[in-house]
């Protein structure tokens, strides 16, 4: 076989290899390779495996803020459970005292006080003692140019006062003065119940050693 024959061998086999390929790489719905169906089809984790990865990596890269967050968050509720304890405690632990200075039901205990007030005997010890401490209120408070007893004594476990305004001049200013300073002295944390009655007249008070349910077990 001459030269030019084996050329032209060459040429026809030439163009019948490189026909396929072109027909392939110009198909509008090309057929894929075996390897990328057999990809698609059969284990989709090989393509979205790479995605997962970085998936994961940025969830564990937010792990950290995010688990913060929650401790300080949890943390603040444990304060407030704290806070709030703190303030029912500190409410339901307040002296009988001032529940009962500002419980409307104030007139009620004034007259059960005063009725046992009448009824008990009177123990002279620890009544002289107070009874010289009550007189001496309206001048160490500087409200003697302000105020008078009507009257005033103690029996075994109940004081009572009665204060009468010296002049139509006082307001309610010193009225509230006069409340302040009385159940802010000394001597009234020997007192369990105390109760303050604004009359016509006055101002009737009764303070007891006793709360009114011992109280009410002896009379």
């Amino acid at each position: 076989m001459d030269s030019l024959s084996q050329k032209c061998l060459w040429m026809l086999l030439g163009a019948a290899i490189a026909a396929p390929l072109t027909w392939w790489f110009t198909s509008d719905d090309p057929v894929q390779p075996a390897t990328a169906v057999l990809a698609n089809a059969g284990d989709t984790t090989q393509h979205a495996a790479p995605l997962r990865s970085g998936q994961a990596q940025l969830d564990s890269a937010s792990d950290p803020a995010s688990s913060t967050e929650l401790i300080a968050l949890q943390q603040q509720i444990l304060q407030l459970q704290e806070e709030l304890e703190q303030v029912q405690n500190h409410t339901s632990s307040k002296p009988e005292q001032s529940a009962q200075q500002q419980s409307p039901s104030s007139g009620n205990i004034n007259r059960q006080l005063a009725e046992i007030f009448q009824a008990e005997s009177r123990d002279p010890v620890w009544a002289d003692e107070l009874e010289l401490q009550l007189g001496d209120f309206l001048y160490t408070s500087d409200l003697s140019t302000y105020f008078t007893y009507d009257s005033y004594g103690c029996k075994r476990h109940v004081c009572q006062l009665s204060f009468v305004p010296r002049s139509e001049d006082i307001d309610a200013m010193q009225w509230q003065r006069l409340n302040d300073s009385l159940f802010n002295s000394p001597w009234i944390k020997q007192f369990k119940v105390s109760s303050a009655q604004q009359t016509a007249q006055g101002m009737l008070v009764h303070f007891s050693t006793k709360s009114l349910r011992e109280l009410a077990t002896e009379y």
